[in-house]
């Protein structure tokens, strides 16, 4: 008797964002047999939602976001410019409940020197590169304000925590109606914490 093996069937999905990765890199960089995706929904806009593509055959594995809306996408290049782009073809749909999401995702995806700029809100939200003594825990979770988010013409006001390499700093954040982020006022608490992203080599 013979035995038929089944052909594993390729999500389309995977298979479109493996090819536009290996076009973008101009070489087979991913593969589809140990590859997977997921979704994330963006509140902010109606189409465009986040994609993290993991290609488990490298070790460690690699991991790339995308901003994609089935049709296009954008690869997030370590600037914010990829957000920017997806800004000019569909509409920012802010609220003061999402705009911090929107700062978050932007300035998280934001590189200088291989560190990214982290808004928290409380203790939970930090990955510690290291145990923190109890002296360091406290400081920093009594250096983590209130996040507050006020609509004024043309742009929201946020004011909240930011972590970048080791540093922790209480600042002015401002997210323009055309989605522009930047970082208005900036004061320094504390450094040398144990906080470092951990970055895959």
């Amino acid at each position: 008797m013979m035995w038929l093996s089944k052909e594993k069937t390729i999500n389309p999905t995977l298979k479109r964002l493996a090819g536009f990765i290996n076009h973008y890199n101009c070489s087979n960089l991913v593969s589809l047999s140990e590859s997977t995706f997921y979704i994330t929904p963006l509140p902010f806009y109606s189409d465009f939602n986040l994609i993290t593509f993991i290609d488990l055959s490298f070790s460690p594995y690699l991991e790339i976001r995308l901003l994609d809306n089935g049709e296009k996408s954008i690869i997030l290049d370590g600037t914010p410019q990829p957000f920017y782009e997806v800004n000019a073809i569909s509409p920012l749909q802010f609220t003061e409940k999402n705009v911090f999401q929107y700062a978050m995702l932007v300035l998280g995806n934001t590189q200088k020197n291989d560190n990214s700029y982290r808004l928290v809100t409380s203790i939970d939200d930090i990955y510690f590169s290291q145990e923190p003594t109890k002296e360091q825990y406290q400081l920093i979770e009594s250096s983590i304000r209130t996040t507050k988010v006020k609509h004024e013409e043309g742009s929201y006001k946020i004011k909240t925590t930011l972590l970048f390499d080791d540093t922790v700093a209480k600042v002015v954040i401002r997210v323009f109606d055309n989605g522009k982020v930047e970082i208005a006022k900036e004061k320094l608490l504390l450094n040398n914490m144990p906080i470092r992203e951990l970055v895959l080599d």
